[in-house]
């Protein structure tokens, strides 16, 4: 257990140091040129430099062990953020999509780690989970204050101190591998060889599909298309904005400290029943105490589905199998990501923004089924 909040402390400096770069680079692009749609393209770059770590996955996983990838992916990133600090031009951009290539190797590695490092892993996954979503939550609004308060360089400086104590617990977390658990994979496996396995293996199969379609339905409550709902659905002040994003994200810590206490977690269909009631309330509300509570309801179903897809994702597949299901996962999560981001702009454009969240509410359904089809193969599973 000792190993494991090793590798969590590693990846909550990582974390840290991901949102201060973001931070202090939307901030000085921003500065540099004027223009909001180049402010706006980070998210982009993130999307496209996570999509295509999942193309690379297996073959470095084929070279080196799990713990050796993790070592190296954040050793690049921090001298990637030193090209970032040396950078005034555009070309930074690159190097952000550089970063979260990088970074798609930490995050499957990671969830690959906990089955690995302890037995409870519901307690770990929440663990992890909800750590993250108190790391967005605080550092976005103190990164931004350390930008308005000092410069954007100095944010950077910031992360980049960060990323090398990242680097150096991620060091001390590999060295002590040996003790404890074997880090190594099946070097046999490759992308096509990784897409065989979940394509023919019902579980991961389905598992997947719903990871991705949860992917999918969840553009509905990205912070864009709540900035929408409150000027021409509610027509309250867009001071309201950060309270409605908060809510979301503190319902999804509430969620993972409930599942880190509790035995047991709902079903993946009951949580895809609960997100339709959310939608459809938020949708049909003029009241914006309801629309916060709508957003609760969402923000702890979507937390509860992440943790329970992880959780049986780790006690279903093959230790060896486990880091390549999440690869192929993560790719099949930032294309839908993109896709639903781009469809529900489009519709927020043309169609009134209440009808939107309606109409998302209907689009959730489909998750009922995957998610009941899910733990149908499950069940499959565990009786074999």
């Amino acid at each position: 257990m000792k190993s494991f909040y090793t590798l969590l402390v590693s990846q909550w400096l990582a974390n840290i140091g991901d949102v201060l770069y973001i931070v202090a680079l939307i901030a000085s692009l921003y500065q540099q040129t004027g223009s909001a749609f180049m402010a706006a393209s980070f998210p982009i770059a993130v999307t496209a430099g996570m999509t295509l770590s999942g193309l690379f996955f297996a073959r470095i996983l084929s070279r080196y062990s799990l713990g050796k990838t993790l070592v190296l992916s954040q050793l690049m990133k921090t001298v990637t953020l030193v090209l970032v600090l040396l950078t005034d031009s555009i070309l930074v951009l690159g190097l952000v999509v550089l970063i979260a290539f990088l970074d798609g190797f930490a995050r499957p590695i990671q969830a690959s780690f906990i089955p690995r490092l302890t037995k409870n892993r519901q307690q770990a996954n929440s663990l992890v989970q909800g750590s993250n979503q108190f790391i967005q939550l605080a550092m976005w609004p103190l990164g931004t204050m350390l930008v308005s308060f000092t410069s954007s360089a100095f944010a950077l400086i910031v992360s980049l101190v960060l990323f090398s104590l990242s680097t150096i617990v991620t060091i001390y977390f590999y060295q002590s591998l040996a003790e404890v658990v074997d880090d190594g994979t099946d070097e046999s496996i490759t992308l096509r060889a990784s897409l065989t396995y979940v394509r023919t293996s019902p579980f991961a199969r389905r598992v997947t599909w719903f990871v991705t379609y949860e992917s999918f339905v969840s553009t509905l409550w990205i912070s864009a298309l709540l900035l929408v709902y409150l000027e021409r659905h509610l027509q309250v002040d867009t001071g309201w904005w950060g309270t409605l994003n908060a809510a979301f994200l503190i319902s999804m810590i509430a969620a993972s400290a409930h599942l880190y206490r509790s035995r047991r977690a709902p079903s993946l269909p009951s949580t895809a029943i609960i997100s339709i009631v959310a939608a459809l309330l938020f949708g049909m509300t003029a009241h914006l105490a309801f629309a916060i509570l709508a957003l609760v309801i969402q923000g702890a179903a979507t937390q509860i589905r992440i943790i329970q897809t992880n959780t049986v994702i780790q006690e279903q597949i093959p230790a060896t199998q486990l880091p390549y299901v999440y690869s192929v996962q993560q790719t099949g999560y930032a294309l839908a990501f993109s896709v639903g981001s781009l469809l529900f702009g489009l519709l927020a454009d043309g169609l009134p923004i209440d009808s939107v969240y309606l109409l998302g509410a209907l689009l959730t359904l489909p998750l009922i089924w995957i998610g009941r089809l899910t733990e149908q193969s499950m069940l499959t599973v565990s009786s074999v």
